[in-house]
Formats: C-alpha cells, structure tokens, sequence
C-alpha cells in the first residue's frame, strides 16, 4: 500500500544557489535559483530539487514522462520548477521520481508531487516557505523552509 498524503509530514529546504550565473563550461550556465531538499519523515526519505524559471525547467525534460509533466505544467509568470530525485544517503546517487515541485514566488506556496513506487509514495502537498533566520554559528541555514510538521521531534 502506497503512503498517502495526510499519513506523510514533509519539509523543504530551499538554498539560495550562490553559483547563479556562473559559467560551468564554455556556454553552460547555471541556472537553478535555488537548491534544496524535501525531506520526508515517514517513510524516512530524501529528495533533492533545482528550482528554475518554467523554460530552463522544461528544457531539461528527457523522458516520456517529464514530456508529460511539461505538457500538463502552466507557465506562470513568477513560479519556480522543479525536478524531483530520490537521493540515496548511502551510494549519493540521485534517481529521478515521477513529480515535480512548482514555488510560486510571490507568495512563497510550493506545490510538491511525488510518485515513488520504490519508496511508496503517492502524494501531493501544498504548503507554504517562511524565511529562515541565517545561524549565527556557522550551520548552513535553508534561505527558505516549508513544512506541516513540528520539526524539533523529528529523528535525525
């Protein structure tokens, strides 16, 4: 049986991306805005997302089924997309899952989509970024966090 939404508490963790612009090759730019993750608490699983404008996005689409997304996806004016991988804590491999996330940046909503069988997760969320105050004692703070749960009673 699949993890549904209501069962599943999540947090994104969005990083401002401080290589923005900068040249990786000659002609290659980066282009994600941010970096960041989602985590989910239970089932205990970690994804990683780049958000970028809706033409970089959809540009990276490779799959039948990215096609798809994109064909189904709204260009909004000032919203952010993402990818969604699955990232293996142990190997470091990132693996891609059917979904995407999609942050409005005006009013800081993200929309997140995940359909992982191997973790088995279906689901869909709506929850809103907050800033985060930068730490003082040198932890890389996310720029923004998102979450429907009290993160303190998490297991690390």
């Amino acid at each position: 049986m699949l993890s549904t939404k209501n069962e599943i508490e999540i947090a994104v963790r969005l990083y401002e991306n401080k290589f923005y612009g900068t040249t990786y090759g000659k002609g290659l730019y980066r282009k994600a805005i941010y970096n960041g993750s989602i985590d989910l608490q239970k089932p205990n699983v970690k994804y990683v997302i780049d958000l970028f404008s809706f033409d970089d996005w959809s540009n990276q689409a490779k799959t039948d089924e990215q096609m798809e997304i994109v064909r189904s996806s709204i260009d909004l004016k000032d919203a952010l997309y993402s990818w969604v991988y699955r990232y293996d804590r142990d190997t470091k491999e990132k693996n891609w899952v059917y979904g995407c996330c999609v942050m409005d940046m005006d009013s800081n909503n993200i929309v997140v989509m995940i359909e992982d069988e191997e973790s088995r997760v279906e689901s869909d969320w709506k929850i809103t970024a907050k800033p985060c105050k930068q730490a003082m004692n040198g932890h890389k703070a996310p720029t923004l966090l998102a979450t429907n749960a009290d993160l303190s009673e998490w297991k690390k």
